[in-house]
């Protein structure tokens, strides 16, 4: 029992020292090395990188702290980018105004400050989107680029956790395709993973003596 109450306490300092390690923007730099991913059967930067020659004007929506925006250049003439999340927008202003993208916050996605047909390209990496709005600002013939984390995302991991169910577990492809063809888009390509992806967590929590500080 004794034994049980230590690994316990080892266990909530290892997490209080993750819970501790600061995180900025879209940096997982810390994850490095700890945590194994299965590659998506797309890269979605290269989808981007291939579109961006003939776009203009490009808008960037949840840039999160600019970082993948940043690592476009050189950009579109015209650029701009949305963000959500308070802390990110002052790191994404100090990374992506010195380049001339101006960065707006956003809380409502059925009401975007930009006027219509303002952009030939948007891109969305797991941020939040109202069909109609984005087809609204986007010029005849533009383009919207977007992924999306399916509802069945982690539904493994909450069942072992004990978490309620999302309530948006139905949500896939197919859910996402029709308001996007209500809207007026014509959905040229998409795809899902074959099986959920995996993840392996290389990482352990300390045994005594280890020290945790140091994760």
């Amino acid at each position: 029992m004794a034994e049980e109450r230590q690994g316990d306490r080892r266990f909530l300092e290892w997490l209080r020292a993750e819970e501790a390690v600061p995180f900025k923007g879209w940096d997982f730099s810390h994850l490095q090395g700890r945590m194994i991913e299965e590659q998506l059967p797309w890269d979605y930067a290269r989808i981007v990188l291939d579109a961006l020659p003939a776009a203009e004007a490009l808008l960037d929506m949840g840039t999160g702290g600019g970082e993948f925006l940043n690592d476009l250049r050189p950009l579109p003439p015209y650029t701009r980018a949305t963000e959500g999340y308070a802390p990110n927008i002052r790191l994404a202003r100090e990374r992506l105004e010195p380049l001339g993208v101006k960065v707006y916050e956003v809380e409502d996605d059925t009401r975007l400050p930009f006027g219509n047909a303002e952009f030939d390209l948007v891109i969305n990496r797991h941020e939040s989107y109202e069909p109609a709005e984005v087809r609204r600002i986007l010029h005849p013939g533009g383009r919207f680029v977007t992924q999306q984390v399916g509802g069945q995302n982690n539904t493994d991991l909450n069942a072992l956790l004990g978490a309620p169910e999302v309530g948006d577990s139905y949500w896939d492809l197919a859910h996402a395709r029709r308001p996007l063809e209500d809207a007026g888009f014509e959905v040229r390509e998409g795809g899902v993973p074959a099986h959920p992806l995996r993840r392996r967590w290389c990482d352990r929590v300390p045994s005594q003596g280890d020290s945790v500080a140091d994760s």
